[in-house]
């Protein structure tokens, strides 16, 4: 009893709002008109309930069809909207259709206009929950990805850091500045852990490091210097420090050498 004193005032009130003029207004004998919706989660489709409501603008009564014609206009009107929306939107959906549906509009091609008023939009709840399901795993894996790339980052600067103890210890007093005695077994704890995690590529034959030295051994001293200087700017460029540091004593005997070729 209650939707059907509800369908009467609303047939009321829209009969009240319709624009005056000429023509057949007539209504549905249906308040409530089951329509299918897709969803942007295809195949899975909305359960949507509308009161419909017709306007004819030829002369004469209109043809039985009108009704028709116009439910059709309201449904292409609902399946622009509801084709945006997930199935676990029906309430979303359904305030939508709500506003849309209200406006008079006619029916391309036709002398039909439609309005409706959105009664309910639902949907199978085993289909709400499976979406509901796919949503979370999908946001769940969002998480995942932030995270892993978080620690990804965190590892890159950590890694810069204990290749550089001089870096390290910098890090490291900054966060302790009222341990300044414990400084020195900090800075040789760095060194020492440095020293433990390059020894296996220090030891490849084929590293960088070792190419670097043969072809230094083979090229005379003014070479030398030449692509030490070009290391050592490089290495600053990039801001390892720690490699500058460890590069300058090397550049210095080579500079050395060259000078006492030259007297």
């Amino acid at each position: 009893m209650h939707h059907r004193r509800h369908a009467w005032a609303l047939r009321k009130k829209m009969a009240a709002d319709a624009p005056r003029g000429s023509g057949d207004w007539s209504h549905l004998p249906q308040a409530n008109s089951l329509v299918v919706l897709p969803s942007t989660d295809s195949p899975m489709r909305f359960e949507a309930k509308l009161f419909v409501e017709y306007r004819w603008a030829g002369a004469g009564a209109a043809p039985p069809s009108a009704r028709d014609i116009a439910r059709e206009g309201v449904v292409r009107r609902a399946e622009e909207l509801s084709r945006n929306r997930r199935l676990t939107e029906c309430q979303r959906l359904h305030g939508e259709l709500a506003v849309a549906l209200l406006r008079w509009k006619p029916v391309e091609d036709t002398l039909v206009s439609s309005r409706a008023h959105c009664i309910s939009v639902d949907a199978a709840p085993e289909l709400v929950a499976a979406v509901a399901a796919r949503e979370d795993s999908a946001n769940h894996q969002v998480v995942l990805s932030w995270q892993h790339e978080q620690r990804e980052h965190q590892a890159k600067r950590l890694q810069s850091l204990i290749t550089d103890p001089l870096r390290a210890t910098a890090w490291w007093f900054a966060a302790n500045q009222d341990k300044p005695a414990e400084l020195v077994q900090v800075a040789t704890e760095f060194q020492q852990l440095r020293t433990i995690l390059t020894h296996e590529e220090e030891a490849d034959e084929d590293s960088a490091g070792h190419l670097v030295d043969e072809f230094l051994n083979a090229v005379d001293v003014a070479d030398q210097l030449y692509l030490l200087q070009i290391l050592r700017k490089l290495f600053g460029d990039h801001g390892r420090s720690d490699l500058v540091e460890r590069i300058e004593p090397t550049t210095r005997s080579t500079s050395t050498g060259k000078d006492a070729d030259s007297n």
